[in-house]
Parts: C-alpha cells; structure tokens; sequence
C-alpha cells in the first residue's frame, strides 16, 4: 500500500531529475557552439586586421592580440580541434603567424620602398632645383652680353663666364646620366614594379627631367648669344653621350615611370634628340665653315662628318698637284696657311672635342696627316742658291766640253 502511494511520488522525482539532466546537457551544447563560435569569429577579426594593417606598429599590436587568442583558447583545445577536423587548434593559430611573417616582409619592402622613393624625391628636388639655378645664371649672362658690346674687355670677361657656367652645366648634366645609368641600367621587373605604384608621388620623374634637359639645350643651342664653334662641338658631344645614356636605359624610364604611356614617352624624347642634333648641326658646320673661310682655305661646302672629310681631302689633293706643276712661292704659302691653322687650331686647339663630337674620327685626322706632308714636300720651293749652282754646274760642264772638243782639233 505504501509503495503504491509512494509511486506518483517517485515518478514526480524521476521525471524532474531527467529533466535536470536533459537541462543541463543543452546548456552544455549551447556554451560549446557558442565557445566555438566565439573562437572563428575572434580568428577570423584577426584575420582581417592582418590583412587591413598597414604599418608596422600596428603588426606588432596584432602579434600580441594573436598571443592572447591562443591563450584564451587553450584550454578548449581538444574541442575546437574535434570541430575544425581535420585542422586542429594549433595549426589555426599557428596559420594566423604565418600570415604575421608573410604580412611583415610585405611591410619591411614598402617602408624600404618608401625610404627610396623618399630619398629619389629628395635628388629630383635637388637637380632641378640645381640645375633651374644654372640656367637662370646662364640667362643672365647672356643678357649681360648683350648689353657690353661697348666695351670689349668686359665682353670677354663674360663671355668666358658665360663658357665656364655651360661647362659646368655640362658636368652636372653628366653626373646625373650617370647616376640614373647606376640605379636603373640593371633594374629587374620587381624593382621597377615597385618604383612604378610610387611614380604618381614624384613631382618630377627622371623622364620628365631628361625632356626639360633636353629642352633647354635646344633652346640654348638656338640661341647663339656668346657661343662659338667649340662651344657648340662640345655641345655635339654631349649630345653623343646623352643619347648613348638614352639608348641603355630609356626603355627601363620610360617602362617604370611613364607605365601607361612608355612608348610614346620614349618617342617624344628620341624626337627630341633629334631636334636637339639637328639644331647643333646647323650652327656647327656653318661656323665650321666659316672659320676656314676666315682664313682664306675655300673648302666645298659640307653639312655632315663624311662631306668635311670629302672637302678636306678634295682642297688638299687639287692643292698638292698644282705644287708639283708650278712650285711657285704662292702655293707653298697656301701650303703653310692651311698647316698652321689644322695643327696650331684644328688639331691642338679643337682635337678632343672634334673627336668627341663625332666631327672627324682619329683616323680622318690621321689621313689628313699624311697628305699635307705631301704636299708640303710638293709646294716647298726649290732654293734660288740651289737654281743658281744649278746652271753654273750646267755652264761649267757645258765648258769643259767644249774645251776637249776644241783641243782634239
């Protein structure tokens, strides 16, 4: 009787102790998905920020953030690793630095990237800022020769100012070709990709330096104040060397610095070596010209290296045979004018630069040796003393025959 009374009792029990346990076992579930949902959504935050960080400060703040979600998680290891099967919880944080080192060499490059282009704004600023200065000191002592045509002396003074000022130009011109030759002649693909993202940071790329280059020696070479023949042979040189400069790294400018536009960047700078040529040209054979003529040599006229070389040979062949038919005084002065001014002018005054400038080669020079010493042995005229003794050997011999033909009789 009493268990019968006992038994709704026991049921009553047993039920809410199941029930307890049914509770509690879904708590359980419910804290383990929200644990492990807690573990991917804090994974996967840091995942972002590794991939968002941008500076290395901020990379060392997630290092330590990476640190501590391992910490807070260790001890529900083998739970995550039964849920992330077949990944386990120390390859998950161990993929998180992976990524940390990946994410700090990336960022190691950029600031040494930055720190370059830093450095290559710095010398752009510098050369234009050194070169904008030349050229002003160069405009001012053309318009100060201008106005000291009065007096000679004064004149002279700037003018050689004015040469000294373009040679050092020229210098500084040549330094600079040089060291672009230096930094990008051997640059590889990832180098020039990275210097190409930063180019938009640049005021004024090296291409854009090489055209304002350019640009002021067409200009100067245009405007012939205070320059001579030297002067402008130089100036052939120079463009002999920036062309040169321009042939072994445009394509590498033009690919790093001028990316959606390279090869009409390097079209318009070639047009512009060519404009630069042709405006020194123009004043270098003319003034060539002339300073023959000034000095009575009448050579055909030329307009490049190969018809000077023509010229000279044709004035001194046409020279040399009328030498050998007349052997008078008059052509052997003619002969003594032009040797004095190819040695003393020509040769010791213009040599290195004529040869520099591509105007005649070591060889031409040679050549033309060679045939004025023949004819200065054409044109060197026979000693009157010489002529003299001549005609008396030729009377006494003449005498002497006589003499024996006139005893035999």
């Amino acid at each position: 009787m009493n268990i019968k009374k006992r038994s709704p009792r026991i049921r009553l029990l047993l039920l809410s102790f199941f029930t307890l346990l049914s509770g509690l076992s879904v708590h359980a579930q419910t804290s383990d998905f929200q644990l492990l949902e807690n573990f991917n959504n804090d994974f996967h935050r840091i995942s972002t920020e590794i991939d968002q960080v941008i500076d290395m400060g901020a990379l060392r703040e997630i290092e330590l953030e990476i640190s501590s979600f391992e910490s807070r998680y260790s001890d529900h290891r083998t739970l995550i690793t039964a849920a992330l099967y077949p990944v386990t919880f120390e390859e998950r944080v161990n993929s998180l630095r992976d990524r940390i080192m990946v994410k700090n060499q990336s960022l190691s490059v950029v600031d040494q990237l930055n720190s370059r282009i830093e450095g290559l704004i710095a010398e752009t600023d510098l050369f234009r800022s050194r070169i904008n200065q030349l050229n002003s000191e160069i405009s001012t002592l053309q318009q100060n020769i201008e106005r000291s045509s009065a007096s000679e002396s004064r004149q002279a003074a700037l003018i050689r100012q004015y040469r000294q000022n373009l040679e050092s130009r020229d210098l500084f011109v040549a330094d600079f070709l040089e060291e672009l030759i230096n930094r990008y002649q051997n640059m590889d693909s990832a180098e020039r990709s990275e210097l190409s993202v930063a180019a938009d940071r640049l005021q004024d790329n090296p291409v854009e330096i090489l055209k304002s280059i350019i640009s002021d020696y067409i200009e100067l070479s245009n405007n012939r104040s205070g320059l001579s023949l030297p002067d402008y042979v130089s100036m052939r040189a120079q463009h002999g060397y920036f062309s040169d400069v321009w042939s072994r790294i445009g394509e590498q400018l033009t690919r790093t610095f001028e990316t959606e536009r390279s090869r009409q960047a390097r079209t318009e700078i070639d047009n512009m070596l060519a404009a630069w040529l042709a405006s020194v040209d123009n004043n270098v054979w003319s003034l060539l010209q002339q300073e023959f003529y000034d000095r009575s040599i009448r050579l055909s006229p030329f307009t490049n290296s190969s018809e000077l070389n023509r010229s000279l040979h044709e004035y001194i062949d046409a020279a040399y045979e009328i030498s050998l038919e007349s052997n008078r005084e008059e052509d052997y002065g003619k002969y003594r004018n032009f040797s004095d001014f190819w040695n003393t002018t020509v040769k010791a005054n213009w040599g290195d630069l004529i040869i520099a400038g591509n105007i005649l080669t070591h060889s031409d020079i040679a050549a033309v040796d060679v045939k004025l010493s023949s004819w200065g042995e054409a044109a060197a005229p026979i000693s009157n003393l010489m002529f003299i003794l001549l005609i008396v050997s030729i009377a006494v011999i003449v005498g002497l025959v006589v003499l024996l033909v006139t005893r035999k009789s």
